[in-house]
């Protein structure tokens, strides 16, 4: 197992530098100063490595995203985490690696999208309910908020709308934790959440 970690936690820096689609499996062997043999037994195809680094890549996301959801801050510093792993993330995560995903491999990106509308329904969702509970966000059906936050993510957050539209994939998340959660504070939670914008945004 040793040495299979080690080939997806090496080659994970090289797929997000040169690419998934253009890097061969000749250049992942030389870079790794391993045969060609060696990898293909722990994986077949260079798809079942891409998938692989993508899994490992999101369960790291993961390992950061559940604590910082979990801790003993209020729902707006919570969320105000959130948007700050997603932009460390996004440092590795660029648009031209998300639409090559999306264009080559459309499987792993139906793996991508499912992945993080669980994350948000499972985790987000609680965060909402604790920031009503708090008096920081209106009483809205939670329900109806996260859908339209998933919706907004889901639409705003890929690389079709990116390109068309000229923002970096941390511009869209921004704007869209800013409309959406903007319009359900409270006057209290209005207070918290211009402090947490202007951190955000600097």
């Amino acid at each position: 197992m040793e040495e299979k970690n080690k080939i997806i936690e090496q080659t994970e820096d090289k797929f997000f530098r040169d690419g998934f689609y253009k890097t061969t499996m000749d250049e992942i062997a030389a870079e790794l100063r391993m045969s060609k043999k060696t990898i293909y037994k722990f994986f077949p195809s260079k798809d079942d490595l891409v998938m692989a680094i993508a899994n490992h890549f999101m369960k790291r996301m993961k390992s950061k995203i559940v604590p910082a959801l979990s801790s003993d801050k209020n729902a707006i510093e919570k969320l105000e985490e959130l948007i700050k792993i997603l932009a460390k993330g996004s440092e590795k995560i660029t648009l031209q690696r998300m639409e090559e995903i999306r264009r080559y491999y459309p499987s792993l990106w139906d793996e991508i999208d499912k992945f993080r509308t669980q994350m948000m329904f499972g985790n987000i969702t609680k965060v909402i309910d604790q920031g009503k509970k708090e008096g920081l966000f209106i009483d809205y059906p939670t329900d109806i908020v996260m859908n339209v936050l998933v919706a907004s993510v889901r639409n705003v957050v890929n690389p079709e709308f990116i390109l068309n539209n000229n923002f970096s994939i941390i511009e869209a998340a921004r704007y869209a934790f800013k409309i959406i959660i903007g319009g359900i504070v409270t006057e209290k939670g209005k207070k918290i959440f211009n402090k947490t914008i202007n951190k955000i945004e600097s």
